[in-house]
């Protein structure tokens, strides 16, 4: 199956986020999949993509979250989504897969990174490739996701650390609502951190009953990213224009 190029001149790039959890369970899915599905309803053709991930060889979840991507969006281009058994068992030709895959992108995407944001990716003797070195070779920004939950800081500390010691380049990081359990809201003390790194907080997409990304139920994840979410940072990294009617 064949798409076509945006209406741009030849030699057009297209533009990614990585996105990356502080923490494991962070919420990676609901965020790339709400904000593919935000931009989409302002006419702009984004799609959420997790083409790498570790799961055991016999594990029934293999491709779950780019199945819940396209319930949210429908696909603009394919995933070819692929997985190994650990960072232990990656290849280099993984690790060239992986690249080539977000690469080869015709439209803008947001890219689920598999893992945290300090995560190995590949071993290769004594050399260690994590979630930061696939954005350098991507070249691309990083989007920052966390489950709202209380003390927040002793969380992102070490990873706004991390990325300032790392040289990456952060555009800010969002909380996800996993649980109907209510978190306290944002301290002065997170923001002052937030401000400090220079990562700002983006917002929230607030816990909703109706959003499963196990049973595969979108819900009304679209409205709820766009009622909590400051979108327009996100444009901007991903360079949208005018929206497009489509």
């Amino acid at each position: 199956m064949s798409f076509p190029l945006p209406p741009e001149a030849a030699g057009y790039q297209p533009k990614g986020l990585l996105v990356a959890g502080i923490h494991p369970k962070s919420g990676k899915t609901v965020a790339c999949a709400g904000l593919a599905g935000a931009l989409g309803q302002l006419g702009f053709r984004v799609q959420a993509i997790k083409p790498f991930s570790f799961l055991p060889k016999l594990s029934i979840r293999r491709g779950t979250e780019q199945e819940f991507f396209s319930r949210v969006t429908p696909p603009i281009e394919p995933a070819d989504p692929f997985s190994t058994e650990s960072a232990h068992t990656a290849t280099a030709m993984d690790w060239q897969r992986l690249l080539e895959t977000c690469r080869k992108r015709i439209y803008p995407f947001l890219l689920e990174a598999p893992g945290c944001v300090a995560s190995p990716i590949r071993y290769m003797q004594d050399e260690v490739t994590d979630v930061i070195d696939l954005a350098k070779a991507l070249k691309l920004p990083i989007l920052l996701v966390m489950n709202k939950q209380p003390d927040p800081v002793a969380l992102l500390a070490p990873v706004f650390a991390y990325l300032w010691h790392r040289d990456a380049e952060a555009i800010g990081w969002l909380a996800v609502e996993t649980s109907p359990t209510q978190a306290p809201d944002w301290d002065a003390e997170t923001l002052y951190l937030s401000h400090h790194y220079r990562i700002p907080y983006l917002g929230e997409i607030a816990y909703s009953p109706s959003i499963s990304v196990e049973a595969m139920q979108q819900g009304n994840i679209i409205r709820t990213t766009e009622a909590g979410v400051d979108l327009l940072p996100i444009q901007q990294v991903l360079e949208l224009g005018l929206p497009k009617v489509f």
